[in-house]
């Protein structure tokens, strides 16, 4: 049988299970729903003030993301999955601070099933507040008139309502779609720009740039597809469990290259996205100069793409590892191993294990972190070049779509596998 014809097989070995038809189809129709509502303007906003206002900013840019690509229009899920993933990031990081949120953390499904009640609790008041300063910033920069009291609360309350009905519509498609829910609408949010994009640069491009163009995209996402799939493996012994023909049980714990995924590129942008957000938001006469003159000057810095960029760089790297060892903690995995009598062979128990954990995942957060700050980059360095015209799609926004796409692939896989294991028995 040629590649072709197991390729085909495989295609309708999916579409035969029902399981994956299910599923396909109720992640297409949430997300039907979800353009449908991304035509719904909102009382009190101009169709278009949004995109006016954060279009060519790096807040909006961070805030466009996180919305599933539907900023750029005033309409009911406008904010979108920002103030939901914000909620989230901050139970994740505070699990590490908080020893009754680590002890959930480590309680499985019954922990993570109150951290998400948390979670979903936390996603109002901060749906209102990103809806508040976004009606403060378009009022206060004349974009939009000063709203009386019940308008400004319906405003708030159709942004925060769009807000919870996407978080709704991620874990719907959690529990019974496709991939993960909200990065499985980011992602359809991100492609769905894209056509627009290769439209705006091939209008005005050369058949030489062209080529130059789709060969770096092709070797872009083969990188970062390998990435994102590489790991190591540490090989460990179970001093317990012995085998028939004698020596001891061997298993391995899987490193990932990238342990941190996309978040410390999130992170970055948002931080560099702050002092503008500041400086629109700490206007008035109300404002000491020397805020007013500081953040301005720090804006002026950040409008540079060489010093962004720079900056961008190194806070990724800063927050992958921040991240790495949020996610792995050497400590927790050498106790682990010592409770299960295993061992990593040539490194006695205890503090050693824990060195020698801390020492490998250093060496793969520094290699991981460094892959991910260039991919994060690499937009603006094709655009300062000249290969593009205009960003296409953000170094954020591939590294989102790749990871769905190989989320979704390997559920796939796993139903598929699942099934001819079931017809055997």
């Amino acid at each position: 049988m040629s590649k072709l014809d197991e390729f085909r097989e495989k295609i309708l070995s999916i579409f035969r299970n029902k399981e994956i038809r299910d599923k396909l189809w109720f992640s297409l129709l949430i997300l039907l729903v979800f353009r449908i509502m991304a035509a719904i303007p909102i009382p009190g906003l101009p169709l278009d003030s949004l995109k006016k206002f954060f279009g060519g900013s790096d807040f909006g840019q961070v805030m466009s993301l996180v919305s599933g690509g539907v900023l750029e229009n005033a309409t009911l899920v406008a904010i979108g999955l920002g103030p939901y993933i914000n909620a989230s990031v901050i139970f994740q990081l505070l699990g590490s601070l908080i020893p009754q949120l680590e002890e959930l953390q480590k309680e499985g499904a019954r922990g993570r099933k109150i951290i998400n009640t948390y979670t979903r609790i936390l996603t109002v008041p901060l749906a209102i507040l990103q809806s508040f300063i976004i009606y403060t910033i378009l009022q206060r920069y004349g974009i939009i008139d000063k709203l009386e009291v019940l308008d400004l609360v319906n405003l708030i309350s159709s942004l925060t309502a769009g807000a919870l009905l996407m978080m709704w519509f991620g874990e719907l498609i959690s529990e019974q779609g496709l991939g993960g829910g909200s990065s499985f609408l980011i992602a359809t949010g991100i492609l769905a720009g894209i056509p627009g994009s290769l439209k705006t640069n091939f209008g005005s491009t050369t058949t030489n740039q062209i080529v130059v163009f789709i060969v770096s995209v092709l070797l872009v996402l083969v990188g970062v597809i390998f990435i994102t799939e590489a790991e190591r493996h540490i090989n460990i012994q179970y001093a317990r469990r012995v085998r028939s023909n004698g020596p001891v049980a061997e298993s391995h714990i899987p490193m990932k290259l990238n342990q941190a995924g996309v978040m410390p590129v999130i992170f970055a942008m948002s931080l560099l996205s702050f002092p503008e957000l500041l400086s629109q938001f700490l206007t008035g006469d109300n404002i000491p100069d020397w805020i007013t003159n500081s953040l301005s000057w720090l804006v002026t810095q950040l409008d540079n793409p060489y010093v962004y960029n720079i900056l961008l760089f190194s806070f990724i790297v800063a927050f992958s590892f921040a991240y790495t060892f949020v996610v792995f903690n050497p400590s927790d995995v050498a106790e682990n191993l010592q409770k299960q009598a295993a061992f990593i062979p040539g490194i006695r128990p205890g503090d050693k294990t824990v060195k020698y954990l801390t020492t490998s995942a250093t060496r793969l957060a520094l290699l991981g972190s460094t892959f991910l700050a260039l991919i994060a980059i690499l937009p603006s360095i094709a655009k300062e070049t000249g290969l593009v015209s205009s960003v296409i799609i953000s170094g954020t926004g591939l590294l989102i779509v790749i990871n769905t796409v190989l989320d979704v692939r390997r559920q796939i896989n796993s139903m598929v596998v699942t099934r001819n294991y079931e017809s055997y028995l």
